[in-house]
């Protein structure tokens, strides 16, 4: 719930507004002063301020003041006797979030704090959302429709449909529904579904908070994830709310949660299974109340025999398990995300959405797809703006990737693809483009394979370390 600071002059209502709040499960520092308020919320920010507008000393209306100033989020409601409210007025304008007259209702007290609450909800969540769209290189995952139904009648989604509605069914009373792990290939929509999930869940408007666990350092990962106190390390001049404490009522999605560290594994295990976390820098804990769902498209039960994935965080982590059904074994989801991802890339580029011919059909259905449906997507958009047609054949598309056999254009037919000729080592684009991405495979696949296996021989023959190595192993789910 709420993490509050009272400041209340009156010792027997101070006392009573303290009891009667912790009773409702808050976290109450209570102060007699203004000036001990504010030395309260210095050593940890917390989410509300209740102070009553006459203080001796400092008044709360200049606590208000140096309140909003310094901590901005934080979101202040003020005590005060009828003959004042038009002061509690003029401090709404100053920042206030909300008043209450004296004798306190304890139940318009209750709505206000969950209004706060709801309020910096939704403010960390567009924080955050702002943040992560600003970024360079952001972008959304476009694996799949975003919807909570999942496009496609494969068995395999239909199943997966009913799973997601039986588990989100079922939510915890302190908060949050069950943890779920989700596997599954690259590309495959992994975090669609945990969105998919989130939806499905009664309280599918509470924030959806999604962490690439993989695109950041540890030590920034922990910052962005537990929030930090003011003063925690260099850098740190104000107080942050962690991605946890955003995704209060809602849901918080780790992807890729096998790329953290061991260190940050066992963090993370105590905050998922105590459902409490202190931000980095403060002495107290705040309670978790969230859904907390993960994924990873590492093999997890591999990573804890190598001891690379702590066996504890795994077992906590896999209470319901999903697994993201590859694109190939989806039969005629194939053909129906296509026109899908035909008509949605039109729609965005401003075009008329071409139409599939029946030489293109067979040649998505007859493709092995191991991008999974993310390589679908981006073949329909490569489609959408390089055609000069109003229909879509086979030779529109380009389907390729190392070690699969490719459509060639005119017929249909496949051919065999190499990047290497004789001599000095060349790359031969006349059969299509070639991506850096395949070349990195390909010699990572030849350098494995002439070590026999030999991790450390392998490193040596592409001149980098085995650490360096084994995360590219890894990432192309090679050896």
């Amino acid at each position: 719930m709420a993490d509050i600071v009272l400041v209340e002059d009156e010792d027997v209502l101070r006392r009573y507004l303290a009891g009667t709040l912790q009773r409702l499960e808050h976290t109450v520092r209570a102060a007699e002063t203004a000036e001990d308020g504010l030395r309260l919320i210095e050593e940890g920010e917390p989410d509300i301020l209740l102070s009553d507008f006459r203080l001796p000393g400092m008044t709360g209306y200049e606590l208000l003041q140096s309140v909003k100033e310094s901590f901005p989020s934080v979101s202040v409601v003020l005590l005060t006797a009828h003959g004042t409210v038009e002061d509690a007025v003029a401090a709404m304008r100053a920042g206030a979030s909300d008043y209450l007259t004296k004798p306190v209702n304890l139940q318009e007290l209750g709505l206000i704090i969950d209004r706060c609450l709801a309020s910096k909800g939704l403010r960390n969540e567009l924080d955050y959302y702002r943040k992560r769209d600003l970024a360079p290189g952001s972008a959304h995952d476009d694996a799949e429709p975003d919807t909570v139904g999942l496009v496609g009648e494969a068995a395999s989604v239909r199943a997966l449909r009913e799973l997601l509605l039986r588990l989100a069914a079922h939510q915890k009373r302190g908060g949050g529904g069950p943890t779920v792990l989700i596997t599954g290939e690259t590309g495959t929509g992994k975090g669609l579904i945990a969105r998919a999930l989130h939806r499905a869940a009664p309280r599918h408007d509470a924030p959806f908070i999604e962490v690439n666990c993989a695109a950041l350092p540890d030590h920034l990962l922990e910052a962005e994830l537990m929030g930090y106190e003011r003063g925690a390390f260099t850098g740190a001049i104000r107080s942050k709310p962690g991605l946890f404490e955003a995704a209060e009522g809602g849901t918080i999605f780790l992807d890729e949660i096998g790329r953290m560290s061991l260190d940050l594994q066992a963090k993370i295990l105590k905050v998922i299974d105590e459902r409490v976390l202190r931000r980095l820098g403060s002495t107290r804990d705040r309670v978790l109340r969230c859904s907390v769902v993960t994924a990873s498209h590492l093999d997890l039960e591999a990573a804890v025999q190598r001891g690379s994935f702590l066996p504890d965080l795994y077992h906590r982590i896999n209470v319901f398990r999903i697994q993201s059904p590859p694109l190939r074994e989806r039969g005629d989801d194939i053909v129906l995300l296509a026109d899908h991802f035909l008509t949605r890339h039109a729609a965005e580029y401003g075009l008329t959405p071409p139409q599939l011919t029946e030489r293109a059909r067979a040649a998505l259905a007859a493709y092995s797809w191991p991008g999974n449906v993310r390589e679908l997507a981006h073949a329909m958009e490569r489609a959408v703006v390089l055609s000069q047609r109003d229909v879509i054949d086979a030779e529109d598309i380009s389907l390729f990737s190392i070690g699969d056999a490719r459509p060639a254009a005119g017929d249909g037919s496949t051919a065999p693809r190499s990047i290497r000729s004789p001599g000095e080592f060349r790359l031969d684009f006349s059969s299509g483009p070639i991506s850096l991405e395949e070349i990195e495979q390909l010699a990572l696949r030849q350098a494995f394979e002439h070590a026999d296996g030999n991790r450390t021989v392998a490193a040596k023959l592409l001149d980098m370390s085995k650490d360096t190595l084994r995360y590219r192993l890894e990432k192309f789910q090679i050896g």
